[in-house]
């Protein structure tokens, strides 16, 4: 994993072991477990249940999505508590109390 990687591709790193569905630019639904993921957020999933545009349904061992055609991924509740947005909260939280103390200091005019 990149160490400058945004919050979405960290989170979709977390969620590697774990069930989603992906829905491609074209219409295309993908779910299955997800393998691998890449910065670039392109991924490999394994026992896949794909749903074409016109509703028909396949079943595949695995496939390779390329991150450029992805509209976007839906990932399991389960990330609600990923430690990722742990360090986001606090992030925020020190910003707010910067600014809090930046507002704090100025000098009023006479």
């Amino acid at each position: 994993m990149s160490s400058n990687a945004g919050v979405p591709i960290k989170l979709l790193y977390e969620a590697e072991g774990m069930k989603v569905t992906v829905e491609m630019k074209n219409g295309e639904i993908y779910r299955g477990l997800l393998l691998t993921a890449e910065d670039t957020m392109n991924m490999s999933l394994s026992d896949v249940v794909r749903t074409a545009r016109n509703g028909q349904v396949s079943k595949l061992p695995s496939v390779y999505l390329r991150g450029s055609g992805v509209r976007f991924i839906a990932l399991p509740e389960l990330l609600k508590n990923a430690p990722v947005f742990r360090k986001v909260a606090a992030l925020k939280k020190k910003a707010e109390a910067d600014r809090q103390a930046k507002v704090g200091t100025k000098r009023k005019r006479d």
